[in-house]
């Protein structure tokens, strides 16, 4: 009996922490202004402009599996990548607040990008670390990049139709 209630108080701890958590993220996200926003890019870090043709309009990139940990700039790219995908969701959702209607299918499209990204990631990192070897790590590296790109494309997307007045700002600190 007393394990039950030991149980049951841990379990309404953890789930009242993750509401707090929660109104404190949908709290942050809206006060944060777009200078705000755009200070947390980690710009250029990973180089993504080498790798990529037109990496904001066009998704896919030009480097292969190879060459791709050197083009990145390596763990340090990887790390740019990692830390900038849940701030391109935030930028998301400025521009879907303040701009012309919500596309939510595609708010949900980044969310599962920026998920798969970190995880991707990662896995890399891992890879580097445990081996020392950037034959693992730059086949997942390659992934990562992939869905970055895809991911910056369709972050473009959602401003040039729902938020034309931003984004000229949103080119600008890209």
């Amino acid at each position: 009996m007393m394990l039950l209630l030991l149980e049951i108080a841990v379990t309404a701890v953890l789930f009242a922490t993750l509401i707090l958590w929660a109104r404190g993220q949908q709290k942050q996200r809206r006060t944060n202004t777009w200078e705000e926003l755009i200070s947390q890019l980690h710009q250029n870090a990973c180089g993504f402009e080498q790798i990529s043709e037109r990496y904001l309009y066009k998704s896919g990139i030009t480097a292969t599996t190879e060459d791709i940990w050197e083009r990145i700039d390596g763990a340090k790219g990887l790390w740019a990548i990692y830390r900038n995908a849940p701030v391109l969701l935030k930028i998301a959702d400025y521009a879907a607040e303040h701009g012309n209607g919500r596309n939510e299918a595609l708010i949900e499209s980044l969310r599962a990008d920026a998920f798969q990204i970190r995880l991707t990631v990662v896995i890399a990192l891992i890879k580097y670390a445990f081996s020392r070897s950037t034959v693992g790590a730059s086949v997942n590296a390659h992934r990562a990049a992939i869905m970055y790109s895809e991911m910056l494309c369709r972050l473009t997307t959602l401003f040039q139709e729902h938020s034309a007045q931003l984004f000229p700002q949103y080119l600008q600190a890209m």
